[in-house]
């Protein structure tokens, strides 16, 4: 089978309707979708939702065992990262708020492996979070890799400063907005509601503050569609069900600020996918005034929730030549990032040997990419899903 007739299928094996016919997988299929949920991180998920499933191949059970007594390990350095960075940024006088996986791993979640974390976001406000980066270097947190941009321009530009790493591992996300200010994606982006989601954070019995229920959902759902136009994976569609199987939306105050803030669209689409693959879910759709989603993005959303990750810059390239003609050509040749408000900047390419070393690297891999009609399709579909946000309701 290929990676296009595979993906629906895995998407059905995380979900809780009905199950597909696995007796169809040859033992290439099994692989090329034990890949696929490596990369997405769902092997400990399916692990626990099928380690008594029989028509599960043997030797495919076997990596999902592992890979949950690996997540388990990792679950517990993790906690501990967290609670670590959240105690000290207090005493520096930079009290976050901790978003998404930290709160869905041990707040949601059954057991935390379930739902392995690639890092742990915590948000401040514009103002202090640089000295809370600067107080985080100076107690033994590195950064995570070369920043491609300053850190006054990632205040600009970006919805986080570079990744730093955590003493005991864990590498930890400085955000100062939960998603990018507007102009710099290829769609429009929501209106900042930061300030508002930090005044109304909730304190858990664990001493961390995270957005309350509604604020925590409209996080999840702008920075699936907004900010990574699905390529976030399928996590996106357990998050929500078991967030909603715990705390009670009100989901007409739900679809007014969604329509009011401007993230109405991105919400049908992620709520439309949940109830599709996980229709025990609670939602409610009648406050929402808005016509469904249209039947073509709909289609195409499960092939970019388990996209290859590994080409996905290629294909975002290519997605913004096709939403933004030639003024999105330039600025991906160009390595410039810019947003509505303020200039635009260049990253930095000292690291990858000055700019025509960027260029030419850049270039090598983007049309090896683009030779596999697979990333071409992926490239459409994401040009596709930005027209879409940005035509009028």
């Amino acid at each position: 089978m290929s990676p296009a007739e595979l993906r629906p299928l895995l998407l059905d094996l995380i979900g809780t309707g009905p199950q597909p016919d696995l007796a169809q997988l040859s033992p290439d299929d099994w692989q090329v979708l034990d890949a696929m949920a490596g990369q997405h991180r769902l092997q400990p998920l399916l692990h626990v939702q099928h380690r008594a499933n029989p028509a599960i191949d043997p030797e495919i059970a076997g990596r999902w065992a592992a890979a949950f007594r690996f997540q388990s390990i990792l679950a517990l350095r993790q906690k501990a990262d967290l609670a670590a960075t959240v105690a000290l940024l207090r005493e520096g006088g930079f009290p976050p708020t901790a978003l998404k996986g930290a709160w869905l791993a041990w707040h949601v979640y059954p057991q935390a492996a379930m739902r392995p974390l690639r890092d742990v976001d915590l948000l401040l406000d514009s103002a202090t979070v640089i000295p809370a980066y600067e107080l985080l270097t100076a107690n033994g947190y590195h950064i995570a890799a070369d920043a491609e941009l300053s850190l006054h321009e990632a205040l600009l530009l970006e919805k986080h400063l570079p990744p730093l790493f955590a003493p005991g591992g864990t590498c930890i996300e400085l955000h100062h907005r939960l998603w990018e200010p507007d102009g710099r994606m290829d769609h429009a982006s929501p209106l900042e509601i930061d300030a508002a989601v930090r005044a109304a954070a909730v304190t858990e019995a664990d001493g961390i503050s995270y957005p309350a229920p509604i604020d925590m959902l409209a996080h999840l759902i702008a920075h699936a569609i907004y900010s990574h136009r699905l390529d976030c994976g399928p996590l996106l569609l357990t998050d929500i069900d078991l967030m909603l199987q715990r705390r009670a939306i009100d989901w007409t105050t739900f679809w007014h600020r969604a329509e009011r803030e401007g993230w109405c669209d991105g919400a049908r689409l992620v709520l439309e996918l949940v109830a599709r693959y996980r229709p025990a879910a609670p939602i409610q759709f009648s406050a929402d005034a808005a016509s469904p989603v249209p039947a073509a993005i709909l289609a195409e959303a499960p092939q970019l929730l388990l996209q290859d990750l590994t080409m996905r810059k290629s294909a975002g390239a290519l997605a913004s030549v096709r939403k933004q003609g030639l003024t999105g050509l330039v600025n991906r040749l160009l390595g410039r990032r810019s947003a509505r408000a303020g200039p635009s900047v260049q990253r930095e390419m000292k690291a990858d040997g000055g700019y025509f070393g960027w260029i030419g690297n850049r270039l090598r891999r983007t049309a090896g990419d683009l030779a596999q009609s697979d990333v071409r399709y992926q490239a459409r579909a994401m040009a596709e899903l930005s027209r879409w946000l940005d035509q009028p309701r």
